[in-house]
């Protein structure tokens, strides 16, 4: 009975790898760098207004946390404002943008994040308000603008008010066709396989 038990237990937990696996219908990320592994190349902060660095301190959903720290703002809503690495979309497609947010503890704040076309400054999104907790925030809509070029980019106005000197953590930033998928990156193998083995264990 034992012996049957671990083989099965083996060829669970061989499955389970495979199916937090990319290969296995994760959508295609147009983002480069999304989560902060190679610093925070490809992403863009207002200098003049903080910093937008990667800290390790902080334990993140995916790969690394990127720390936007506000110092003061401008007279805009894009003062600052981060952009992602760019990307290309097409007319008439439908696309979800998501990613990883937390504001500083006891803190919420509001942030205008939009898909924005350079050059034109077009784009699709809506605000939201993040509190201390990491979440994972998403929109889903149909681009309607001309396919590119121009590229996209993920576009976060940072001063928004009622409160736009909280400062932020992000991570794993994600642009891809279709509706909103679920961030299986952010539940690790080990924890999957701790799981399922200690429920084999204990029949």
């Amino acid at each position: 009975m034992r012996l049957k038990l671990s083989l099965i237990g083996i060829l669970l937990l061989g499955l389970l790898v495979l199916l937090n696996s990319s290969a296995f219908g994760a959508p295609k990320n147009l983002v480069t760098n999304p989560d902060f592994k190679v610093d925070t190349n490809g992403y863009s902060f207002g200098a003049d207004y903080g910093t937008f660095t990667v800290d390790k301190s902080v334990k993140a959903p995916v790969g690394n946390a990127a720390f936007a720290k506000m110092n003061k703002v401008g007279a805009n809503a894009w003062e600052p404002e981060i952009h992602s690495p760019a990307f290309d979309l097409k007319n008439g497609v439908k696309y979800t943008y998501a990613f990883w947010a937390k504001a500083e503890t006891g803190k919420t704040r509001v942030l205008g994040v939009r898909f924005e076309q350079l050059n034109t400054w077009v784009g699709i999104g809506e605000d939201i308000t993040i509190n201390d907790q990491w979440k994972d925030y998403r929109f889903t809509g149909v681009w309607t603008h001309p396919s590119s070029p121009p590229q996209v980019v993920i576009h976060v106005a940072m001063n928004v008010p009622p409160n736009p000197l909280v400062s932020v953590w992000f991570s794993n930033f994600r642009v891809y066709e279709g509706d909103y998928v679920a961030d299986v990156l952010s539940v690790t193998p080990t924890d999957r396989l701790t799981t399922s083995w200690g429920q084999i264990k204990g029949k």
